[in-house]
């Protein structure tokens, strides 16, 4: 098991350093914005929760909302969705209405609609209209960039065609490792018994190879979550490649583009009803940022930031009250094998916020050893090589 270890150590080499250290990089970069307590429009805050609501056409969730305070108890959704509809259809007369939504913004109640293509904002208390910042910023697209995104490029291999298969190949290479690693020190652990040296860590060998067994035994839990996360990720990944491949790209608009449709007036306060009743059964005593009514390709929505710790964003079917997903029945097909839902809970399983901060921490320690365990092992297969060849013996891989 000791020279599979090392040939798979010595195969994957280069592709395991460079996808620890770069994944490793991602999450300080991630790391270094939390702690901070860096603002919403932070470029590596904005790409941590790009698409996790959705693809930007679905998601109603910006930037401001996170920080924003909840709209106040007795705010009057039916009165303030109607004035706002009024409020859009007056300012563009003959154009659709799109989406109409009350939020909160520098302390004001807005009306924000989308009439045909242009969206706009107004004060609910006097009807005035409001200057485009207080428009909900879209979602950052796939070219954004910041420090996270550039690295997280490179941690993909997305410079390359098919990149997400060399993930693959690392997530398996690494998963090899570590059964090969802790199958031989089980049985070093049970010699070392044996004759009575029962302790799980010892010194053997210089630094190098003693900390190598120490972190690698330490780490073995956090590195076995962290290459579970990745390997998924990467299955998903190719899963898509592959269905784009065989079934052509995605279909225009699953990413961005207007899914929506026009809205009557008559319809809004049976959305709104509906909205509400189902968020208030779902989630009691949560109280509410944004509410948004819509059609999403064909299907009448009304949407609801809730003023809880993540600024979730709940969907519900505006005619049955029914909580929808991001992967419904004709919906844009956005190629993932585990639909979007489980792809996002995947993504955030393999960087640890699924568990909050603690399992950021987390995560970062398993890439920090992550990256001591890929450099050491090839410097001590590299020194035993070396003193092998040597005394004669020229084998890459032995026993």
């Amino acid at each position: 098991m000791l020279r599979w270890h090392r040939m798979a150590a010595v195969l994957a080499a280069i592709l395991l350093i460079w996808v620890s250290f770069t994944g490793t990089v991602t999450q300080l970069a991630d790391m270094r914005a939390l702690v901070t307590h860096a603002p919403e429009t932070d470029p590596d805050m904005l790409m941590m929760r790009q698409h996790i609501p959705g693809p930007p056409n679905y998601s109603v969730v910006s930037a401001p909302d996170y920080t924003a305070p909840a709209l106040p108890a007795g705010t009057d959704y039916g009165a303030s969705i109607a004035k706002a509809a009024a409020l859009g259809r007056a300012a563009a007369p003959g154009q659709d209405l799109r989406l109409v939504e009350v939020r909160g913004a520098e302390g004001k109640l807005v009306g924000h609609v989308q009439m045909g293509d242009k969206q706009l904002a107004f004060d609910l208390a006097d009807g005035a209209p409001l200057p485009d910042r207080f428009v909900p910023p879209p979602q950052p697209g796939r070219d954004f960039k910041s420090t996270r995104s550039t690295w997280k490029s490179f941690h993909r291999f997305l410079f390359l065609p098919w990149g997400t298969t060399i993930n693959f190949l690392a997530a398996l290479g690494l998963a090899a490792l570590i059964f090969t690693g802790l199958f031989h020190y089980a049985k070093l652990y049970k010699a070392r018994a044996k004759i009575g040296r029962g302790g799980l860590w010892w010194k053997g060998g210089d630094w190098w190879r003693t900390l190598h067994r120490w972190i690698a035994l330490g780490a073995s839990v956090l590195v076995i979550w962290l290459t579970l996360g990745g390997l998924a990720l990467s299955l998903d990944n190719m899963g898509s490649s592959l269905h784009q491949l065989i079934g052509g790209p995605r279909a225009p608009g699953a990413f961005d583009g207007d899914q929506s449709k026009p809205m009557t007036d008559a319809e809004l306060a049976p959305m709104l009803a509906t909205t509400l009743k189902a968020y208030e059964s779902a989630y009691p005593g949560t109280g509410i940022k944004v509410l948004r009514l819509r059609y999403f390709v064909g299907y009448p929505q009304g949407v609801i930031v809730a003023a809880d710790k993540d600024s979730s964003q709940r969907v519900f079917n505006a005619r049955t009250g029914a909580a929808m997903k991001m992967w419904e029945p004709g919906y844009p097909d956005l190629s993932f094998p585990t639909g979007w839902d489980l792809h996002q809970k995947l993504k955030q399983f393999h960087r640890g916020d699924l568990f909050g901060l603690g399992g950021r921490w987390l995560i970062l320690f398993a890439g920090l050893s992550l990256v001591y365990l890929s450099l050491s092992g090839v410097w001590m297969w590299f020194q035993l090589y070396r003193k092998r060849r040597g005394n004669g013996r020229k084998e890459l891989f032995w026993k």
